[in-house]
């Protein structure tokens, strides 16, 4: 149960609070507009506990074909080649395919399609409510068609509209079925209570065994700050009663090539979050990395900085700086590898820190790197490469014991291993509240031993009843910050998530806020659950 604490809450989130604007915040999962920090909340309402709703599941054996070409859609019909009905449709980037299916019970289904791409694409599959998935079809050569499913769908009794959406690449639909499913298995949830790092403090332990006694059963709430501040999280206390357990910052601020100029947001953002976890809350750090020399930017298409210049099959993770520039001089490294391993010992500098006051850190450094957004991105053994050099150089170099790593992508091509990280987090920006029940499930077949999931960026909140109505329970959600969730005077902006939503959310039984949480050095030495 929530404990009232709310004005003690509030104070807290006073004594947090940062600077106001910062330039350049153009990162994925943030706002490219200014925002000012809000004013400090006061003391908070309290509302009641209000407990999770019950959704009519009833299964039933069901199995349905539906024809592309018998649908409403903005592409065109084919008939060369092998296919099913009268033809096919081929729909481009924009377009998309609409049909009617009618459930005779309300229970989860698995929706498929046909399909095939020269190109490879994105298709976004929405019913009549909220977009619940995408398939992910890759490019082929061949033009025959392979079946793509997202799963656990939850449809009511009676018709809804499905609509299909290329949003990248352009596809080739030939039939679509919905059959009767079930909800992810709870097997995900047994995860180990220790970390993949060495000799992890006792407090970070701590912490590993909350989340996993959490997993499954509850969603722990959580914000992206603007970097030096508190005003998303200072809107949500205000108008919620109740503050989000987890702070999300970004180390994006921390490296030789931008600290020069941002030196007061990059040390305001360090400080605000210390003061976060003296006072008890949940630590987190994304790092969007600026690229260490060249034209420095994240963005691939903004940067000069090429990753696999700097690749090297030479073990370089715990050699100290002298050694390093000899094997520069010698040619067996290049300039580029040698800037890689200094940004990385500035991260580190900033993470032990957090250490040095025994302050864990959920750590979520070169997110999305299958995205080709970013400078890390655009092949997946260069990527894999360099999410490992951080790893060996913070963990087994630098002795960052205080860390719990989080993996945030979607390919497995570009999943480093199990042995790298602790979590695997997803990023919905799709401006809905679904639990994408069958991403969570695609996420948790990636590994042989179950990690923790979770949504480590979104827009729209997504629903802890949705949630726990398709077996998809996410650890914790970090939702966007700068106008995602406020507008430019720091007040909530319900451009993706409306007052009720977001207080039905922050007062849900189901979800952990700010007053819920527990000493984990002392909960290091409880007993499982």
């Amino acid at each position: 149960m929530k404990k009232l604490r709310l004005a003690a809450a509030a104070a807290a989130v006073m004594m947090l609070a940062g600077c106001s604007e910062i330039p350049d915040r153009s990162i994925a999962g943030t706002s490219g507009q200014q925002t000012a920090e809000s004013a400090e909340p006061s003391t908070a309402e309290v509302f009641a506990e209000i407990p999770a709703k019950n959704y009519p599941v009833e299964r039933s054996d069901f199995a349905v074909k539906l024809n592309a070409e018998g649908g409403t859609f903005t592409g065109n019909v084919r008939t060369d080649g092998d296919y099913d009905g009268k033809g096919y449709i081929v729909l481009d980037e924009g377009m998309k395919l609409q049909h009617i299916v009618s459930a005779e019970t309300s229970q989860h289904y698995k929706i498929s399609i046909a399909a095939h791409s020269y190109s490879g694409a994105v298709v976004r599959l929405k019913t009549v409510n909220e977009t619940v998935g995408a398939y992910y079809i890759p490019a082929a050569d061949s033009a025959d068609f392979t079946m793509f499913a997202v799963d656990s769908v939850y449809l009511s009794a009676g018709p809804d509209i499905l609509s299909f959406e290329v949003i990248k690449g352009s596809a080739a639909l030939d039939y679509i079925t919905v059959e009767s499913s079930t909800v992810p298995d709870d097997s995900c949830y047994y995860v180990s209570n220790s970390c993949v790092s060495s000799n992890t403090s006792v407090k970070t332990l701590g912490l590993k065994q909350f989340l996993a006694d959490c997993y499954g059963k509850r969603v722990i709430t959580g914000q992206t700050v603007t970097p030096g501040a508190n005003a998303e999280i200072n809107a949500i206390t205000r108008e919620t009663g109740r503050t989000p357990a987890m702070r999300t910052g970004d180390l994006m601020f921390c490296t030789p090539s931008k600290y020069k100029d941002t030196q007061e947001y990059a040390d305001n953002e360090v400080n605000t979050a210390l003061e976060w976890g003296r006072n008890g809350g949940i630590v987190s750090f994304a790092w969007h990395w600026y690229a260490p020399s060249g034209k420095s930017d994240y963005y691939a298409d903004s940067s000069t900085f090429v990753l696999g210049d700097a690749v090297t099959e030479r073990d370089i993770s715990m050699a100290d700086s002298e050694e390093l520039n000899n094997l520069r001089e010698s040619g067996l490294i290049t300039e580029e590898t040698v800037k890689l391993v200094e940004d990385i010992d500035a991260a580190a500098a900033v993470l032990e820190k957090f250490r040095s006051e025994n302050i864990p850190v959920i750590f979520q450094p070169i997110p999305d790197g299958d995205s080709s957004m970013y400078w890390w991105s655009g092949s997946a053994e260069n990527y894999k490469w360099l999410w490992k050099l951080i790893f060996q150089r913070m963990d087994s170099f630098h002795g960052l014991n205080n860390l719990i790593w989080v993996w945030n992508g979607s390919s497995e091509d570009y999943f480093p291993g199990e042995k790298y990280c602790d979590v695997i987090g997803q990023s919905f920006y799709e401006n809905s509240a679904s639990a994408f029940a069958g991403r969570f499930s695609v996420l948790a077949g990636m590994t042989d031993v179950p990690k923790l999931l979770a949504v480590t960026g979104c827009d729209k909140l997504p629903s802890p009843d949705n949630m726990l109505r398709d077996n998809a329970v996410w650890l914790w959600f970090s939702a966007g910050s700068g106008n995602v969730m406020i507008t430019t005077a720091g007040e909530l902006s319900e451009k993706y998530t409306s007052w009720q939503n977001l207080h039905d959310i922050y007062n849900s039984e189901a979800c952990i806020t700010l007053d819920e949480l527990p000493d984990f050095e002392e909960y290091a030495f409880r007993e499982s659950e």
